[in-house]
């Protein structure tokens, strides 16, 4: 089983293909110095999941405004092992040990499949909204 840890500034490049091949990657805030400043805030905010040395999953906690666990993204090729749940479970426990009662996630909205699976895990579905962004500079 893999290992879930801290994420550490050396595993930007693994942890960047990972979000590339979930089609999850955004540079303007998933560049190395966003990421490197997010867990200098606050060190477990960013969860990987390593195996054999290698990082094959990761998850990002954002609890600045709500609690929110988004980038959840496992290597294609350690998918349907439960690396993602565990991911979860890690962030859910972080979340809980903090105080908070609940944990929000984002999912993909033409995504069922993965929608479906969380509801497995006990999410439940809430309003349905467009993610907008502007680039400010």
């Amino acid at each position: 089983m893999a290992e879930i840890r801290n994420y550490r500034p050396s595993d930007f490049q693994q942890v960047k293909g990972i979000l590339e091949k979930g089609n999850l990657y955004w540079e303007p805030s998933d560049n190395e110095i966003s990421l490197e400043r997010k867990v200098q805030q606050h060190p477990d905010s960013i969860l990987v999941a390593v195996e054999d040395g290698k990082v094959v999953g990761t998850q990002f906690i954002v609890e600045d405004f709500l609690p929110l666990m988004f980038r959840l993204a496992v290597h294609p090729d350690f998918r349907g092992k439960g690396i993602g749940k565990a991911l979860m479970q890690r962030g859910e426990e972080i979340l809980r040990q903090k105080g908070y009662n609940h944990a929000n996630i984002i999912v993909a909205a033409g995504d069922e499949e993965l929608q479906r699976s969380y509801e497995r895990q006990g999410y439940k579905r809430g309003n349905r909204y467009v993610w907008m962004v502007k680039k400010l500079c």
